[in-house]
């Protein structure tokens, strides 16, 4: 990793022992992003190291430490940062606006609020927006006009049901966003290389399933573009980390790759996302 840090226009950073991975550049020039990896944290196997979700029965100390330990690295660049704000994700398709108010809520433990959750979106300078996964999509929707950025958790029932949409309509209706001023980033998440389906999941997306030997593959990357494509996004506008998390166990934790070795749990990387009024492209 460290003689090749660029990935498709994204540097793989170190520090404090952790590992993660960010855009070359700030997001529609005003957003700085995050990606975690499981390098790093205190977590013992099988959520080992950097778990960051409480609701996967790892020990809850532990998973405040490993979050504690995110915020203390990203504040290493001098970054006047609120405390992260996390939704309850439900594969449902609910967007939330939050601000000020919000900062830390749902961050050191799991609190009542933000309930059934999957978007987050804010026009609140440095209020980072989290967003958890383990195979399914983090998108990250920054509009870089209104400056407003949303951070997105998208499984084939969240985009199904427009979770996607949804993100962009609050913050169209709120903010007066047109979606052609968003840059989208797509995070790490199962690739259709691992990720067979059912019909029923493959008939909600036919333009991006494949078919293997009678085995149905959703390629979920391919069905947000999709979707950001039909709302009004430009095409050179949508980026990523276009990594399989199943495919690489020393970077990701990968709910499907951990089922298939038997293992009933595992840990949550996530993206972190927040308007940044300094943001520079990253010197090196």
């Amino acid at each position: 990793m460290a003689s090749s840090p660029y990935l498709g226009g994204n540097l793989c950073r170190e520090r404090a022992g952790l590992t993660w991975f960010e855009p070359l550049e700030p997001l529609a020039g005003v957003a700085r992003l995050v990606m975690t990896t499981r390098i790093g944290g205190m977590s013992r196997a099988p959520w080992d190291s950097l778990n960051l979700g409480y609701h996967v029965d790892d020990v809850s100390e532990r998973v405040r430490m490993n979050r504690r330990a995110v915020q203390s690295a990203l504040c290493g660049d001098g970054l006047p940062l609120l405390d992260p704000v996390v939704g309850e994700q439900v594969h449902g398709a609910h967007a939330e606006k939050v601000g000020s108010l919000h900062a830390g809520a749902r961050w050191e433990s799991q609190e009542r609020s933000l309930v059934a959750t999957d978007a987050l979106v804010t026009r609140t300078p440095r209020l980072p927006l989290v967003t958890m996964v383990a195979d399914c999509l983090s998108i990250a929707l920054v509009d870089g006009e209104q400056r407003v950025a949303a951070a997105v958790h998208a499984g084939w029932r969240g985009l199904a049901d427009g979770v996607v949409e949804a993100a962009l309509t609050t913050m169209t209706t709120t903010w007066d966003t047109d979606p052609a001023d968003v840059t989208a980033w797509i995070g790490p998440a199962i690739g259709p290389c691992c990720y067979e389906v059912g019909a029923e999941v493959a008939e909600r997306f036919p333009a991006a399933v494949t078919e293997d030997h009678g085995a149905l593959h959703l390629d979920l990357r391919r069905a947000a573009q999709q979707r950001l494509s039909a709302a009004g996004l430009i095409g050179e506008n949508v980026m990523g980390l276009d990594l399989c998390t199943s495919c690489h166990p020393d970077l990701f934790f990968s709910h499907r790759r951990a089922t298939r070795e038997g293992n009933a749990v595992t840990g949550r990387q996530a993206l972190i996302l927040w308007l940044d009024p300094t943001a520079e492209a990253i010197r090196l």
